[in-house]
């Protein structure tokens, strides 16, 4: 039999890891299959529990007694590893508020077997509230377990739904966790400061507070991404930071640069070397500003190299100041990206051939057509005209029922001068998708 065995010749080392690409209900399955299967499940790094995986999608409604019996089989097979285990998540969810769930007891107890196996990957979600969060949905939120706090060898840790809003007095830190992700994570300032100061080596940082933050002071020699959100106020101490992204805080401070009215409507940037600012995205449709006011801001940021932005409709702001300035006051952009009526803007003032100082280093460059207007082709043309390094201009056009009108447009658009042999010309149908997650460039 064994000559007809395509896994027979591969060590059990390979086979435990086939086991953890699948459901753990079926890895589990596989005990059956010979005396070696028997118990190679239980050598398997890395397992995933939750309601699905275990009972299966078509399970029914957990009662006590479901819930009994699934707390059982993860119990007997979360205690059969010894020190072998790498990874351990347990996705508490799936559940009804009103219906059973995991005993704490239990979860606790799983915890702290996977401590003793020295754990390097840690997923605890606990979410069982509504989604639409009150006060005393918040209450329900447990503390993580205990035994969490022991898991000294912790790489990376992912907690949902729980509240950290204290840290244990006797708790030494996690020397050795690099990624941690708090989402919808009941929080306090201290306490964010408190556990930050105990992951030195922490290089990447998720927080999405269920609750707004007061003043946050984030210090951190090693922290590169961050991604925060819900905080009045957000001072960002990191020397070695790159990306900071989910924003839109009310006052934001990232290595000395302050962002001052506009803290509010930036949700992605990227850094060079701590505090040279790349890249900068900010979402203006909700915003009240004036041009003048937007390009003094912008224009302070003469080191960026790609920026993205989203205006929206914005034909009631206080248009002091032409927008084509823009370009003159960021001399190094490369890419530019910025969705909504930015031609349609442009187009309110007086739209020269070319601009006075052409920008030498715009490589690409994302525009939106709004109503196919002929002072949109002029400030396009202006663009092309002004723009000798240019790679691609790309063009977003509206869901257009007239194929017509979209064709005439296009053939007037490639007509166009450009003062870069190599500029390609892309245009684009927009659709309602665009403006759910505004993507960046991708070389």
């Amino acid at each position: 039999m064994a000559a007809h065995d395509a896994f027979y010749p591969l060590p059990d080392s390979l086979l435990s890891f086939i086991l953890t690409k699948m459901p753990i209900k079926d890895a589990v399955k596989s005990s059956v299959l010979s005396k070696r299967w028997r118990f190679l499940y239980t050598q398997m790094s890395d397992l995933t529990f939750s309601p699905t995986l275990v009972l299966g999608p078509d399970s029914p409604s957990l009662n006590s007694l479901l819930v009994s019996r699934l707390e059982n089989i993860i119990s007997n097979i979360l205690l059969l590893h010894s020190h072998n285990l790498e990874a351990f998540h347990l996705h508490n969810n799936g559940f009804d508020h009103n219906q059973r769930r995991f005993s704490r007891e239990n979860v606790c107890k799983w915890v702290r077997h996977a401590s003793r196996c020295n754990i390097q990957h840690l997923t605890l979600s606990d979410h069982h509230v509504p989604a639409l969060f009150c006060e005393c949905c918040r209450a329900l939120k447990e503390t993580p377990p205990p035994a969490l706090f022991s898991c000294s060898r912790l790489v990376t840790l992912y907690l949902y739904d729980y509240s950290l809003t204290s840290i244990p007095d006797n708790f030494d830190g996690f020397p050795c966790l690099i990624t941690c992700r708090l989402k919808n994570v009941r929080l306090t300032d201290e306490s964010l400061v408190s556990f930050i100061s105990l992951c030195p080596l922490l290089q990447k940082l998720e927080i999405t507070a269920d609750d707004l933050l007061g003043n946050v002071v984030i210090f951190s020699s090693t922290i590169e991404h961050l991604h925060m959100q819900h905080a009045r106020s957000l001072s960002v101490n990191c020397p070695k930071l790159k990306i900071m992204s989910g924003l839109m805080c009310g006052d934001l401070i990232v290595n000395g640069v302050r962002f001052y009215e506009f803290s509010s409507v930036i949700w992605h940037l990227e850094m060079d070397h701590g505090s040279t600012l790349r890249e900068l995205s900010m979402d203006f449709s909700v915003a009240k500003f004036s041009t003048s006011r937007f390009l003094h801001i912008v224009g302070n940021c003469q080191t960026l190299k790609e920026l993205v932005i989203y205006l929206g409709d914005i034909r009631e702001i206080k248009m002091d100041a032409p927008l084509l300035n823009l370009f003159h006051m960021l001399p190094n952009l490369q890419r530019l990206h910025i969705m909504g009526s930015f031609l349609l803007e442009c187009a309110r003032d007086p739209i020269p051939d070319c601009l006075a100082f052409p920008h030498v280093n715009l490589k690409k460059i994302r525009v939106e057509v709004l109503e196919f207007d002929s002072k949109e082709i002029a400030a396009i043309s202006c663009l092309l005209q002004s723009m000798p390094s240019l790679e691609t201009m790309e063009i977003r056009l509206p869901d257009e029922d007239d194929e017509g009108r979209c064709m005439n447009f296009f053939k007037d658009i490639l007509y166009l001068r450009r003062a870069s042999l190599l500029a390609r010309i892309i245009v684009l149908e927009c659709t309602p998708n665009d403006y759910e997650d505004i993507p960046h460039w991708e070389d």
